[in-house]
């Protein structure tokens, strides 16, 4: 389901100075200079409205702008500035290689906040591999779209309205509306490779990204030496999608066999029957999300709708919502307004369209993307036209909700009713031609099977339109499987691709551990689960296992949330305390969590420190604890972190009696 916004927590640093002015033909010399001695590089030469220069106070890294026209076909209509960046490859004692090109998804986000992400991602490639970044017209450094309708937009609150705040988007662009296709992307990117004199690159694209770097592909196959598709799609989907629904309903009957808890109906059932009571009695009020911020939430039927399918992008959601489906059933409403916290947080509207530019969503969508009525007619025939299309959908498509709730859900109304007023374009620029040709050129297409955005389907069928694909689904993982890889499988698959233009071994692919999922959210020590001796002879009682339970526990939770807090932290207890964090996000190196009386129930806290050695895959952690009536005890834990089911072990000193326990590890890497 490629076409749903991607709606990944931003991961941006601050832009630098953009250097405007005239041609800086120096700055075009140095990177000639830079990547002549892979003999990949024409002479270079004075590009008109081209600048490339050094970024304010980065070293080795070029920022340059081209100024482009704003429709390829119709130059006099007015132009647009595009920015990019070049890391330049950091051994200068070996030559040059040809570039890696990277492509960010959304659409809206700028590949340049993404510049971490992607350097950790090619690794020890960026040795002799430059990488650039360009920021697609109308994200980031390209002259943003600032809509501010579409930019502050609450969807979870108000998804009725987001076809007329759309429809004002258009109105504020006028003429511009229709200048943000794909196609007019890929003119851009062959514009600033031809500006550094750039022939040939390795292309990496993910999410709408990897869209975008089809089109580029298709149009200009002469610059790609061969493309990496990293959470895909194209132009042939349903615009009702639905096939998303498929892709849910496989990835939550995944999850099922995760869950001990789970009944003969799965959590398909459990799942449509807590969206009926929602649509009775929403859940209303004010939680605090990951970052200790308080959210308003507004449960709906609508907005858990898009919570389920926000799995997609954040494994909490997997992880916790079952056992918080439980939990409310009991009445304790802390886990899911937690979660709903979370959500809301995540799809929040506002931020600077520099950062993310929901008004390139917008644009970008309503270009290129099919939809359920003729382009060609008005906005009401498009309403009829789309009603019967609705009507014509089988009652239970959508399942587990009902049809008038799953489009009602933020990400799907976006798709389905956001461009019912957008105006048909007037320069024809199709991101695939009517007859395309894909050409021979060599394509890793990666695919999460928990992936709900960019479906199995929908990869598929990306792989057998291209003559030369390998195609690898990647087990356990939801959308984007490269990027964030702790498990060190997909991340070296796509170094070995980029590389030599093959996938070589695949296996740990579908090895991929199964995602944890919390069994039970208890409301105090004395309710939860127990860790069971280690060994034949066991000395412990049922208040240390469950202590050593709780608080094995307490540091998966915030192990979990650690990945959805970039900035580093500090994150917080579902009962309280904290924790802290440093090491960094994009390393390999430890990362050192420091608990602050941690609650993942309310009576027992948890102070200490947690190491993951990312590079062995190994989790160690030594805790103190403080509970009810006076208990205290000292905890040393340990587990793999990239093994299926591993087991922690833990060793445990309370009331003077040491013991070791073992229970189902808590955390287990993403990839």
């Amino acid at each position: 389901m490629g076409v749903q916004p991607d709606r990944r927590r931003p991961r941006f640093q601050a832009f630098h100075a953009v250097l405007l002015g005239i041609v800086v033909v120096a700055g075009l010399l140095a990177y000639a200079a830079q990547t002549a001695a892979g003999a990949r590089v024409r002479r270079a030469q004075p590009i008109p409205h081209a600048v490339v220069g050094s970024c304010s106070g980065r070293t080795g890294v070029l920022c340059g702008n081209i100024k482009v026209p704003l429709y390829w076909s119709a130059p006099r209509r007015g132009s647009l500035h595009v920015h990019f960046e070049v890391y330049l490859h950091s051994d200068s004692a070996l030559p040059a290689l040809e570039p890696i090109v990277a492509m960010e998804g959304g659409p809206g986000y700028p590949s340049t906040g993404s510049a971490a992400s992607y350097l950790f991602m090619i690794g020890s490639l960026h040795r002799r591999h430059d990488l650039i970044l360009m920021d697609q017209r109308g994200t980031g450094g390209s002259d943003a779209i600032d809509c501010t309708g579409v930019q502050d937009y609450d969807a979870l609150a108000r998804p009725d309205h987001y076809s007329a705040v759309v429809a004002a988007c258009a109105r504020r662009l006028a003429g511009r509306a229709n200048a943000y296709g794909s196609a007019a992307v890929a003119e851009d990117l062959r514009a600033v490779l031809e500006a550094i004199h750039v022939r040939k690159v390795d292309l990496y694209g993910d999410s709408y990204g990897s869209y975008a770097a089809q089109v580029f592909a298709v149009h200009y196959p002469r610059f790609v030496r061969d493309l990496v598709l990293d959470g895909t799609y194209n132009e042939h989907f349903d615009p009702l999608e639905p096939e998303a629904m498929t892709a849910l309903r496989r990835a939550w009957d995944t999850i099922c066999r995760s869950f001990a808890a789970c009944k003969r109906g799965g959590l398909l059932d459990d799942i449509a029957s807590f969206d009926r009571q929602l649509a009775r009695h929403p859940i209303v009020g004010v939680a605090d999300d990951e970052s200790h911020t308080p959210q308003h939430i507004d449960l709906t039927a609508g907005a858990f709708a898009q919570l389920v399918f926000d799995a997609t992008y954040s494994y909490t959601f997997y992880r916790d919502l079952p056992a918080a489906l439980v939990a409310a059933r009991h009445r304790d409403l802390v886990p899911i307004k937690r979660l709903a916290a979370e959500d809301a947080a995540f799809n929040a509207g506002g931020g600077a369209p520099s950062s993310y530019s929901a008004g390139d969503l917008a644009a970008v969508s309503c270009h290129d993307y099919p939809t359920a009525w003729d382009r060609r007619s008005s906005g009401a025939a498009r309403a009829a036209e789309l009603a019967r299309a609705i009507g014509r959908l089988r009652a239970r498509v959508f399942f587990p909700f009902p049809k008038r709730v799953w489009l009602a859900s933020l990400d799907e109304n976006e798709l389905v009713y956001g461009c019912l007023r957008w105006p048909r374009t007037t320069v024809p620029d199709p991101p695939f031609p009517p007859s395309v040709s894909f050409p021979r050129i060599p394509v890793l297409v990666l695919d999460g099977l928990l992936d709900q955005a960019t479906p199995l389907g929908d990869a598929s069928r990306v792989a057998a339109a291209w003559p030369d694909a390998t195609f690898v689904p990647v087990a356990n993982s939801n959308h984007i499987t490269a990027q964030v890889d702790f498990l060190h499988c997909v991340s070296v698959i796509t170094r070995r691709y980029l590389a030599t233009g093959r996938a070589g071994d695949t296996s740990c692919a579908p090895r991929v551990p199964p995602q944890y999922v919390v069994p039970r959210f208890p409301t105090s020590v004395h309710h939860a689960p127990e860790a069971v001796p280690a060994g034949p002879a066991d000395h412990s009682t049922r208040l240390g296992r469950q202590t050593a339970w709780v608080a094995t526990e307490t540091v998966g939770d915030a192990l979990e949330r650690w990945y959805n807090l970039l900035a580093g932290g500090p994150g917080y207890g579902l009962y309280g305390g904290s924790f802290g964090v440093s090491g960094g996000y994009y390393a390999y190196g430890p990362l050192v969590l420091r608990f602050h009386s941690t609650r993942f129930v309310p009576d027992l806290a948890v102070s200490g420190t947690a190491t993951w050695d990312r590079k062995a895959s190994v989790l160690r952690a030594r805790l103190t604890v403080a509970g009810p009536h006076g208990l205290s005890g000292r905890l040393r834990i340990e587990w793999s972190t990239d093994e299926k089911r591993a087991t922690a072990t833990e060793e445990l000193t309370i009331d003077k009696r040491s013991v070791t326990l073992e229970m189902p590890a808590a955390y287990s890497a993403h990839g």
